[in-house]
């Protein structure tokens, strides 16, 4: 298997080709470890190899699943693998021991993906780019000067410049959207606990947080879905699948449905020329398809606030503080970044009764914003307020850092992403090339909560029109 031939195919192509003996898994695997040797200098994505463990996985027997046999990346934040540390990409963790799979890590291993190693992200996967202190930026295939976006941007990278089909990211406000948007991917972030976050998590951010997949297709995004939905064993609280298979339902068009359309943000503010034509673009298409299209606009009295903050800077404090409690010492000014030492004040001031009103916050925008969709199946946004920023126009690492302007300059660049974790409701970004060749742009279909099916069989329609999966970066492995 050539390079053009491994970076040309979604997950499911590659688990068909070796279901059919066409290749075997062990080729696959050695051709994806030579596309990671070739592109990753280019890009900064890949940050740990695991190389010699993964040949071990695919010398046994592997399951009958769509994507069994495929490489696939996780993301170095939140997950938990048993053969590599996991280190919040922060130097405070340096050197810190793996622990025994999360449970998406189990479902994931169990459905025969094959994993290469961990991708980079900011510190704590607290930031809208990809540009962490310890282990350096993540370069755009589409354009180095430009974000990857965050936090997910190693991932976004790889699985644009094919280094794999398919890779771990998180969300808790837009961290899989945000850089399948920059990097021209497919990115849902499921339904909130449709993919389990346990067990060392109850939930994480407050119920902010999903995990899942970037990928180039649609239904790679499904399968994976099929393989790790599914509430875990002593949780709190279950979310199961409304549909016996996500993938299955691709084959089907979708009912008629009505869909909101607006290019205002949440707080009532215009966005880029760009993103305006992409939704347009999309909208007419699925006005084509029979769809019914309405107005839509954000209620006003979303109460947005403070409150967002204090609910996903928690979890990073308490990583903080278990790592010191390992030590048996404080972490070193230059361990933790600017941002890091802002949360680690920030939450040392806050009160049990702060945290309750910040919850308390979450659920009423929630209630607020799904009211708004009441007569709606889904809503279409751009995913950005603009283009791609520049590198390093984000500062959440220097002395110079200010959290207002960070927060600033980061709702500015992604307004679209965070509401859909306060409501917990299912959001995909879907790339969108406005002129061939060039750098893609991007839309967000929301649904309801469950409605992930919809979310992706609207997508899956939308991408044999727009037929992102085929849409190749300047740096990308079938090139070279």
């Amino acid at each position: 298997m050539n390079f053009h031939d491994y970076a040309d195919q979604d997950a499911v192509g590659i688990s068909t080709l070796i279901k059919q003996g066409e290749v075997s898994a062990q080729e696959v695997l050695e051709t994806a470890i030579q596309v990671a040797e070739a592109v990753n200098p280019k890009l900064n994505a890949l940050v740990m190899s695991n190389f010699d463990n993964a040949r071990e996985f695919i010398s046994e027997t592997l399951p009958d699943t769509p994507i069994s046999g495929t490489p696939f990346y996780l993301k170095d934040v939140n997950q938990f693998s048993w053969d590599m540390p996991t280190t919040f990409s922060s130097r405070f963790f340096d050197g810190v021991s793996p622990r025994p799979d999360s449970e998406l890590v189990k479902r994931w291993r169990q459905a025969g993906l094959v994993i290469l190693g961990k991708t980079n992200t900011p510190e704590f996967a607290e930031d809208f780019v990809c540009e962490p202190t310890f282990r350096g930026v993540t370069l755009n295939p589409w354009d180095s000067t430009v974000t990857t976006g965050g936090s997910s941007g190693g991932a976004g990278a790889a699985v644009a410049a094919g280094m794999v089909p398919l890779a771990h990211g998180t969300d808790l406000g837009g961290s899989i959207r945000i850089p399948s948007a920059c990097c021209g991917v497919f990115g849902l972030k499921p339904t909130t606990g449709l993919n389990p976050i346990g067990p060392n998590f109850m939930e994480y951010s407050n119920g902010f947080n999903s995990d899942h997949v970037l990928t180039r297709s649609v239904r790679d995004s499904a399968a994976a879905l099929d393989c790790s939905a599914g509430p875990l064993r002593g949780s709190r609280y279950h979310v199961r699948p409304e549909v016996r298979s996500y993938v299955s339902l691709l084959e089907q068009p979708p009912p008629k449905l009505r869909i909101g359309v607006s290019v205002f943000t949440p707080y009532g503010d215009a966005v880029g020329d760009n993103q305006v034509a992409a939704v347009e673009r999309v909208s007419a298409v699925l006005s084509e398809m029979g769809h019914d299209i309405q107005e839509y606009t954000y209620p006003s009295d979303l109460r947005l606030g403070s409150w967002m903050e204090d609910l996903w800077m928690v979890d990073i404090v308490y990583e903080i503080e278990n790592r010191i409690k390992e030590l048996g010492r404080q972490p070193a000014h230059d361990e933790l970044e600017a941002l890091t030492h802002f949360v680690r004040e920030r939450v040392a001031g806050l009160s049990a009764m702060d945290l309750y009103h910040a919850r308390q916050g979450a659920h009423e925008a929630s209630i607020r914003l799904m009211d708004s969709m009441s007569e709606l199946d889904l809503v279409l946004t751009p995913t950005l307020g603009s283009d791609p920023i520049p590198v390093g126009f984000m500062d959440s690492r220097t002395a110079d850092f200010s959290f207002e302007t960070w927060g600033e300059k980061g709702h500015a660049f992604a307004p679209f992403a965070y509401i859909c974790n306060v409501s917990g409701q299912p959001a995909a970004s879907l790339p969108v090339q406005l002129n061939p060749g060039e750098h893609p742009c991007a839309v967000q279909l929301a649904g309801h909560t469950c409605g992930d099916h919809l979310v992706l069989q609207v997508a899956r329609e939308l991408e044999r029109e727009f037929q992102w999966d085929k849409y190749r970066p300047p740096v990308w492995a079938g090139n070279l």
